[in-house]
């Protein structure tokens, strides 16, 4: 389980990172190129994440309390 909040970590701290680049980016790259990865990338990411990392949380939550129920 160790691996997986490592991992949560990670994608955690690199996740920050992207999206201070994120708005560093945005603010002066304003053209429709800039929209459309908006549009079709960034969104999704916004959503996708943040999900992801909760449900890594939920799961290791879940293998903890597995563990402590076996012993």
């Amino acid at each position: 389980m160790s691996s997986l909040l490592n991992a949560h970590d990670q994608l955690r701290n690199s996740w920050q990172s992207l999206r201070h680049q994120w708005q560093v980016s945005y603010a002066v790259w304003n053209d429709p190129v800039s929209l459309r990865f908006e549009r079709e990338f960034w969104q999704s990411f916004e959503r996708v994440v943040p999900e992801t990392m909760e449900e890594m949380q939920k799961l290791a939550e879940v293998i903890a309390q597995a563990r402590r129920s076996v012993h």
